[in-house]
């Protein structure tokens, strides 16, 4: 008895076994790789994160805020395809969102009075 073809079968099964070919080791590190903007501006926000429960507010919050810039920064100089999941809407309404959050919490820990 033939097999049969790929249009007699589910769209799931079919679906099922396009991702079981294609997700290797290989394609997974290449596709986490392809999120380095998102892992840099992830990586500065821990670091301010940690700087912060070292009790450094200020110097933790500005350093979150620059992990923020950042993210407004390469979503306006990087292209769509490689911006990854800075990419979320449009890039006007993106880098303001990002601008905006970002400012504003730099204003915030330059606002905050040092402890006393």
């Amino acid at each position: 008895m033939n097999a049969p073809s790929d249009r007699e079968r589910p769209l799931r099964v079919r679906w099922a076994q396009a991702a079981e070919r294609r997700l290797t080791p290989r394609s997974w590190f290449q596709g986490v790789f392809r999120q380095w903007p998102l892992l840099l501006v992830l990586a500065v926000i821990a670091v301010g994160i940690g700087i912060v429960a070292d009790d450094h507010f200020r110097r933790g919050t500005f350093i979150i805020a620059g992990g923020v810039c950042l993210a407004a920064f390469l979503r306006a100089v990087l292209p769509n395809g490689r911006a990854g999941l800075l990419n979320v809407r449009s890039r006007f309404l993106d880098i303001l969102t990002l601008g905006f959050l970002g400012g504003g919490t730099l204003i915030a820990s330059l606002i905050v009075p040092p402890p006393s």
